[in-house]
């Protein structure tokens, strides 16, 4: 009788006894924590939903910042354990500046588009002398805003500088002023600027149509970025170059965004 007793009080504790496991098996996840932008996650969310899906030793989480040096800082200080929202060039300015010791993984995963949004006019041609431009204020992607004004055939830029400065204009026929801001609030310079160089996400962040620039250029590929490399980043990576997410980026993005892989 004792014997049964015992089997039934088993069967009635084996449930709970499993439950609790799952939950300390759950519990015993280590969370990494990736640092992007408001511009970037879509790509991020969607990688994550993959890398979840296939492990039990990690889970991964995001931290979105205002600004494109929020997620560096935190990856510096070791409170983010990477990031996902900035090209090479951004990157080795930072590094640069800030004394920083960040390194980029794996393979570019996606390229933005940059375009040449107008207040007033419908085309280029119609610029008028004394006109003012907002471009980003860093160096990486104020050069590329430049070299998309020269490739217009509005300004010319010092070929002796592979990232040119406002000060590198060397013909300035329109007389264009410049407006320099942190290019996540370029999407809000018409108001004020009669042409903005501007992310075509951001521009879609904002409310705006992306597809109304009346120029291009592609910028450099974003890649994933760490202060050290660490066991889960060749899985985060793979989940990066997924079918699923490369899908995602080509079809789903309006076309503001490229995969690289």
């Amino acid at each position: 009788m004792k014997k049964k007793k015992s089997l039934i009080l088993l069967a009635l504790l084996l449930p709970l006894f499993l439950l609790a496991c799952g939950k300390e098996s759950g519990q015993s996840q280590k969370t990494i924590t990736i640092g992007t932008t408001a511009i970037s996650q879509d790509v991020l969310d969607k990688a994550i939903d993959v890398f979840n899906k296939s492990q039990n030793e990690y889970k991964a989480e995001k931290k979105v910042f205002d600004d494109a040096v929020g997620p560096n800082i935190g990856a510096e200080d070791g409170s983010l354990d990477a990031t996902l929202h900035q090209h090479e060039p951004y990157l080795n300015n930072f590094n640069k500046e800030k004394n920083g010791h960040l390194k980029k993984i794996g393979p570019p995963i996606f390229a933005f588009q940059i375009g040449l949004y107008a207040k007033d006019i419908t085309d280029l041609k119609d610029v008028k002398d004394g006109m003012t431009v907002a471009l980003s204020n860093d160096v990486s992607n104020g050069a590329l805003a430049l070299q998309l004004l020269e490739q217009e055939g509005l300004i010319k830029l010092d070929p002796s500088k592979s990232l040119p400065a406002v000060e590198d204009i060397t013909e300035n026929p329109h007389n264009l002023k410049f407006i320099e801001m942190e290019r996540m609030q370029l999407a809000n310079a018409l108001t004020d600027a009669d042409l903005a160089l501007v992310m075509s996400d951001v521009m879609k962040e904002a409310g705006h149509d992306p597809a109304k620039a009346l120029a291009y250029a592609q910028e450099p590929g974003i890649y994933l970025v760490v202060k050290e490399e660490a066991p889960w980043n060749d899985a985060f990576i793979k989940a990066l170059t997924s079918q699923e997410v490369k899908d995602y980026i080509n079809n789903e993005t309006e076309q503001t965004k490229k995969a690289l892989f």
